[in-house]
């Protein structure tokens, strides 16, 4: 236990004073094994063969590829198809374009796999279109923030891919179990927006006629089809999820060029430049976690903590509880991809030794994270709404508070009704 404070008391020194995460991990390993062992006795061979092994995966490659259909899906006007299919089905509701703020995420979602893209992509045209129909500037900015936390929900999600890597589990259970959870998260956002759209006297848009929902479909018919085919290609065994990452990354590409014609060459250029520089960053912390692992390994610290919690808490649901007091509390403070590569190690042998179902505990700590990252003081994804909107940020604070409700209360559900994770993948999966 000692072997762990200091691990985790030296990693969180480390964030504090700004140290990047990734080398910050690397500074906690080696910090820990100085300590134990001298300087002279590290084994840096191993510390460089164990760096080197944690990027060394085949499934990891799914995560630049997402990364590009990220970038490859705003910068081609996909959005505003996306945003016009959503605004033809529910822009007639009471708070209309609100409701059209959170399905467009949940459509965008299965696209991206990433909340910042939805925030920084969808957000603007989201934003914008609300404030033109008489919405207030923070109330729009609080629905982009709230509902952009969708996009690594639905599948295809980054977070999962990461969760799956590291837990040695299947990429595909974690995508199918997160089905249920994404559409019933949006749900509950949804009812939100409805009544604090009658609540405040938010304006009813005409309801779009056949035609014109036919035209909006229409035009964004091919990039819907994306998670569909990301989907369909993994449960029929056709591809895995790393290689379905590939074939999205062709499909987005052939229709940004040769059907919409919205990207040129430069500009692809570009985007694979940004979306390199994003998955070196990626790759540090990886790199990062898998030695800061390993040290976990070494010195039994996680075989400690299952003991310690063995002796003292004999209900998987308090430990779930409680774990999810603990994940939350981390993803106030460290962005989520960082956070997973840090409690995934620790946390999965140790729900596993209770019984619980590590595509269950994945997607709940997935969520969980999620909403850490609208959730101050680090909120990535409310720091991007807030500079995107040019609203105060404790303006915009106040007006997410409500929207905790129905992500808290999703939360609540999914971890003490498994069902609702495990019911997909045991369908369709067994």
């Amino acid at each position: 236990m000692i072997i762990f404070l200091a691990l985790f008391g030296t990693l969180l020194l480390l964030l504090f004073i700004g140290v990047p995460v990734g080398f910050a991990m690397i500074g906690a390993s080696i910090s820990v094994l100085a300590a134990t062992r001298g300087f002279d006795s590290i084994p840096y061979e191993m510390l460089a063969q164990r760096t080197l092994y944690g990027v060394n995966s085949f499934t990891l490659l799914a995560i630049p590829a997402f990364l590009l259909i990220g970038r490859l899906m705003n910068a081609s006007g996909i959005s505003d198809r996306v945003f016009n299919i959503a605004r033809s089905l529910v822009g007639h509701l009471r708070g209309g374009l609100g409701h059209v703020n959170v399905l467009s995420s949940m459509i965008f979602a299965g696209m991206s796999g990433s909340a910042v893209a939805d925030a920084g992509g969808l957000g603007p045209l989201q934003m914008r279109a609300m404030e033109r129909d008489g919405y207030d500037r923070g109330f729009s900015a609080a629905v982009t923030a709230s509902s952009a936390t969708i996009g690594p929900i639905i599948p295809p999600s980054i977070p999962a891919v990461i969760y799956g890597a590291l837990a040695n589990v299947s990429i595909a259970a974690v995508f199918l179990g997160s089905i249920v959870p994404g559409v019933l998260m949006g749900l509950g956002l949804m009812a939100l927006v409805a009544y604090l759209s009658h609540k405040r006297g938010y304006p009813i848009a005409k309801r779009a006629t056949l035609r014109q929902i036919a035209a909006a479909c229409s035009a964004g018919f091919l990039p819907i089809l994306t998670p569909i085919i990301i989907i369909a290609g993994i449960l029929s065994g056709i591809f895995t999820p790393t290689e379905a990452s590939a074939i999205a990354v062709v499909y987005c590409t052939l229709i940004a060029f040769l059907v919409y014609g919205t990207i040129t060459v430069r500009e692809f250029w570009v985007i694979c430049k940004d979306t390199a520089i994003d998955t070196a960053a990626l790759l540090v912390i990886i790199a990062g976690s898998a030695l800061y692992a390993w040290v976990l390994a070494r010195y039994q610290v996680t075989s400690q903590i299952i003991d310690y919690l063995a002796a003292n808490i004999d209900n998987k649901y308090v430990l779930l509880a409680l774990l999810n007091v603990f994940i939350l509390l981390v993803g106030c403070f460290i962005d989520s991809v960082p956070a997973l590569f840090l409690l995934t190690p620790i946390l999965t042998p140790l729900v596993v030794s209770y019984g619980i179902d590590p595509v269950h505990f994945g997607v709940m700590m997935i969520f969980n994270l999620m909403i850490g990252l609208v959730t101050p003081p680090v909120g990535t994804v409310l720091f991007t709404v807030q500079r995107v909107a040019d609203i105060p940020f404790g303006h915009l604070v106040k007006e997410i508070l409500p929207f905790y409700i129905p992500l808290f209360a999703m939360l609540i559900a999914i971890t003490f009704v498994p069902w609702l994770v495990l019911a997909v993948p045991n369908l369709l999966l067994n």
